[in-house]
């Protein structure tokens, strides 16, 4: 896996971030209140995540930057990027949108919004040109790893292709596929086994059986050795699976992004998926509204976003915590957290 990683994203006009710079570290945290700008900077990994795809394939191509000038880059078509590019000006003012991605081996990736519409990406680089897809890997070898936002599983499980699941893997339509890609890539099956029976003791999972006749999916979970297809074994239990399936695919990664990951899980199971992320060899970008999770963080690993701000500031101790705690409307103490989680004591 490359050591090159993404050290910072700036904004300009683009959705909810007019002038916005995020920089990033191994674990970052999101936080901040509803409509803060959270979800704009996920959305923003997404559609790069849709462009770095097309580049690794398919060679540059001249295409119109910012200021009437032209560069080499890809055109990215608006029916694969998941994130909507209606109105992407700030308070739909017309102009032209941009993201910048810098590198840690100093090259840039832009992500250019038209005013007319489109997406466009186009990059520098340190060293030369790049117009081929094998000097495009060597001047930005960063993978992406999306967790979709992710639902309940389907009741029953249609058997579909190998490319079905693919295609669905990093959009919403993964949920409902989850037996399907374990029947089909079913070589980190040991490790996700093991991590669902180390993180939800009482469970053990058996890999997706086919029903022929049916053309249907079915995968079982004993608890406490009885066993029961997996969508009888509750919403959470169902969500947790998810996660630890795209986390388990995650060795080759720069950085994984989730968003709001906590909907639907125990507030234990929530602060296990720090300590499993914190694990992971990829740096680690984190939208939440979870206090359990920023209780568990360290300070430094969490992020306030504001639009009141030009940039996303990572917090320095626990009162910073507690400040962030008390902007999303909660009035949980994180310091008596924080002293029961570090087994500190106040006489």
């Amino acid at each position: 896996m490359s050591e090159v990683r993404i050290s910072s994203v700036k904004f300009k006009n683009f959705k909810a971030l007019s002038d916005y710079s995020v920089s990033l570290a191994e674990t970052n945290i999101l936080v901040g209140a509803n409509n803060a700008g959270k979800s704009t900077v996920i959305s923003a990994f997404r559609i790069l995540d849709v462009a770095l795809r097309r580049a690794r394939r398919l060679k540059a191509e001249r295409v119109p930057l910012a200021d009437g000038k032209f560069g080499l880059g890809h055109r990215i078509p608006e029916q694969q990027i998941s994130v909507s590019l209606e109105n992407v000006a700030t308070n739909y003012n017309g102009e032209d949108s941009r993201i910048e991605f810098r590198l840690t081996n100093k090259n840039k990736l832009f992500l250019f919004f038209p005013s007319d519409g489109g997406c466009i990406l186009h990059w520098e680089s340190e060293g030369p040109l790049v117009t081929t897809t094998l000097r495009f890997k060597s001047a930005f070898p960063i993978v992406i790893q999306i967790v979709p936002v992710l639902g309940p599983l389907e009741h029953e499980e249609a058997y579909v292709s190998e490319d079905t699941v693919k295609n669905a893997l990093n959009t919403h339509r993964a949920c409902r596929h989850f037996r399907n890609y374990w029947y089909y890539f079913d070589e980190a099956w040991e490790k996700f086994s093991t991590m669902i029976t180390a993180t939800w003791p009482s469970m053990a999972m058996s890999k997706p059986e086919l029903d022929i006749g049916n053309k249907k999916l079915r995968m079982f979970v004993a608890e406490e050795r009885i066993d029961r297809e997996v969508y009888w074994a509750g919403f959470g239990f169902q969500i947790w699976c998810q996660l630890l399936t795209h986390l388990s695919r995650a060795d080759e990664a720069s950085i994984v992004v989730i968003d709001e990951p906590e909907i639907y899980l125990h507030p234990d199971i929530q602060r296990q998926l720090l300590s499993i992320l914190r694990a992971l060899d990829s740096d680690v970008l984190l939208a939440t509204h979870s206090v359990e999770i920023m209780g568990e963080a360290d300070p430094s690993e969490i992020l306030l976003v504001s639009k009141g701000s030009k940039l996303a500031r990572r917090l320095r101790d626990i009162e910073g915590v507690q400040l962030a705690v008390e902007e999303l409307g909660s009035a949980q103490n994180i310091t008596l957290s924080h002293l029961a989680r570090t087994k500190k004591y106040c006489l």
